[in-house]
């Protein structure tokens, strides 16, 4: 017999985990799909806008995704116009810049960016989310970590 699922049970929580990212992820979209970009590509462009360029190394470690993964959105992105790539003399690797375009759509945007994490978080105190941030770093932390060293 299936054993009944209850509130406390593990499963129960992550799939609450996995939910509220998923209306994360649904919502964002669905407030920024009107400027032809995507969370996952709001990310890169971010990182990218703060630092002026990037190598695509620091974009895979950054968002812990395989490279094959970030070199199709760089390339979805690039088409768009919105980044440019280009390799940078005397080291390995392709940099990437945003373009005009790319930058104009990084500040029309950062605003609703902001509203709707803000809007996601608005329930949490400080201390609250400090707290959220903290429990899910050792999540990861514990999916990552060698589980021998346990």
């Amino acid at each position: 017999m299936a054993k009944k699922w209850d509130a406390a049970d593990d499963d129960r929580l992550i799939h609450q985990l996995y939910q509220t990212v998923r209306a994360f992820s649904k919502t964002l979209n669905q407030e920024i799909s009107a400027y032809g970009v995507y969370g996952s590509e709001w990310t890169v462009m971010n990182l990218i806008w703060h630092r002026e360029s990037c190598s695509q190394a620091v974009l895979i470690e950054y968002l812990g995704v395989e490279p094959a993964a970030i070199s199709k959105t760089l390339t979805k992105m690039e088409k768009k116009g919105i980044i440019a790539r280009k390799l940078r003399p005397g080291s390995r690797g392709k940099f990437i810049r945003l373009t005009d375009k790319g930058r104009q759509i990084c500040e029309q945007i950062s605003a609703v960016v902001v509203g709707h994490r803000q809007r996601a978080l608005t329930a949490l105190s400080a201390s609250e989310r400090r707290q959220l941030e903290t429990m899910m770093r050792q999540i990861q932390q514990s999916l990552l970590s060698d589980p021998g060293e346990s």
